[in-house]
């Protein structure tokens, strides 16, 4: 990966997107205790345990949110030479992200669900692992963290509809949630779009995040034990990972159209394609493991 810097002529333009994030936030202003059962504190709850599977969801969500100490330090240290908004921009959308991890923690002790305890200490052992990157400049992290937070909208998501039948009040406090990283998304992709607008050279770099992304909470001992279970389950895997990831920025970033332009970027273009055709093939495959352990368990 190459040191592209991020082009000092865009800064009115990074600028207006931060001042269109800061008037959405403005007009939402929410806070996690509006989502959190306090009659719980003081009559049993009517609402039974969270399956299994629902549980894993949830706490693996809770779990990748509280490493926001070490999320925050990293793209401060990587966009301290930057465009000062966008050092704004991870002060403020550290703020916003904080009540993430509060809320979910809180609502699970409310609900006694799960092992608060092994929780605690899986806590601690995700924090302590802290987290880096092997990005190269300002742009190579606004690429990462527009997958990143793309990535976490869908995943809040899907647990939301997953818990649905099981915990309305939950599913309506994830999409709360998603709703959040959807505006940090839209942040993220738009500054890349502007620089992929003024040079479509940009692309190349792009390619190179894309097709090596890995998600923040992949510091978590069982991260991948964790991800095949939700896999299988129909929760979170390669199939929404493709369909609702990578293929919409993508398409919002017109890829396709940009790399196949310049004779430069066409090598990035093959390499991409590539990598989409494999998460498609593992999406099919996984599918068709589930329809077949279906039917299997149904008989």
């Amino acid at each position: 990966m190459s040191n592209v810097p991020l082009l000092t002529s865009l800064e009115p333009e990074v600028a207006r997107l931060l001042a269109r994030h800061n008037e959405a936030s403005a007009r939402i202003d929410w806070s996690y205790r509006d989502f959190l059962p306090l009659e719980a504190l003081h009559a049993p709850s009517d609402t039974p345990p969270l399956s299994d599977v629902a549980y894993l969801a949830v706490e693996t969500a809770l779990l990748t949110e509280v490493n926001l100490p070490w999320y925050t330090a990293v793209l401060h240290e990587g966009l301290q030479d930057s465009l000062a908004p966008l050092q704004e921009f991870v002060r403020v959308w550290t703020s916003e992200e904080d009540q993430h991890s509060t809320l979910l923690e809180t609502y699970l002790l409310l609900t006694d669900n799960g092992d608060p305890a092994e929780r605690g200490r899986r806590r601690k052992a995700v924090i302590a692992g802290g987290f880096s990157h092997q990005l190269e400049g300002a742009f190579e992290a606004m690429v990462y963290t527009t997958i990143q937070e793309l990535a976490t909208q869908a995943f809040y998501v899907c647990t939301a509809n997953t818990v649905e039948a099981q915990d309305a009040t939950l599913s309506r406090a994830l999409r709360r949630i998603a709703k959040d990283e959807t505006r940090h998304y839209a942040f993220y992709r738009d500054v890349v779009k502007a620089h992929l607008d003024a040079d479509p050279a940009y692309v190349t770099p792009l390619v190179d995040v894309l097709i090596s992304f890995q998600m923040p909470g992949r510091v978590m001992s069982d991260f991948d034990e964790r991800s095949m279970r939700l896999a299988s389950e129909g929760v979170f895997g390669p199939e929404q990972y493709h369909n609702d990831v990578i293929e919409v920025a993508c398409s919002f970033w017109n890829v396709d159209g940009l790399a196949a332009g310049l004779p430069e970027t066409r090598d990035a273009l093959t390499r991409l394609n590539k990598y989409r055709r494999v998460l498609r093939r593992m999406a099919k495959r996984l599918s068709a493991s589930s329809a077949i352990s279906g039917r299997s368990n149904g008989a």
